[in-house]
C-alpha cells in the first residue's frame, strides 16, 4: 500500500502546481479591464512623448487581429504619437510610431 502513495503524491503535486499556474494566469486575464489597460498605456505614452502630451490624447478600439485585444492610439493635434497593440493579457505586444505627417 505504501508503494502506491509513492506514485500518487508526486502526481498530485504536479496537478496542484499546474492548477495553481492556470488559476493565476486566468485570474489575471479576467481581472484586467479595458479601462485599466488604457490608463496604463496612457501613463506609458505620457512618459515616452514628453512635454505637451496629455492623457486625453489616447483612445482605444478593439483589435482586428487574432491574439490581440485592443489598439490604444495616442496622438497629439498634429498626429504624432504611438499606436500600442495590446494582447489578451493586457500587455503591450507591439508599438508603432505615428509621425504626424499628413
Amino acid at each position: 500500500m505504501t508503494r502506491r502513495w509513492l506514485f500518487f503524491v508526486p502526481l498530485a503535486a504536479l496537478v496542484a502546481v499546474a492548477a495553481g499556474i492556470g488559476l493565476l494566469l486566468g485570474g489575471r486575464a479576467v481581472l484586467t479591464t479595458e479601462t485599466d489597460v488604457i490608463e496604463a498605456v496612457a501613463d506609458r505614452y505620457l512618459a515616452e512623448a514628453g512635454a505637451g502630451a496629455e492623457r486625453t490624447d489616447c483612445q482605444a478600439r478593439i483589435a482586428q487581429s487574432d491574439g490581440l485585444w485592443l489598439v490604444v492610439i495616442c496622438e497629439d493635434a498634429q498626429g504624432a504619437g504611438y499606436e500600442y497593440f495590446i494582447d489578451r493579457f493586457g500587455r503591450v505586444a507591439d508599438r508603432k510610431r505615428l509621425d504626424g505627417r499628413a
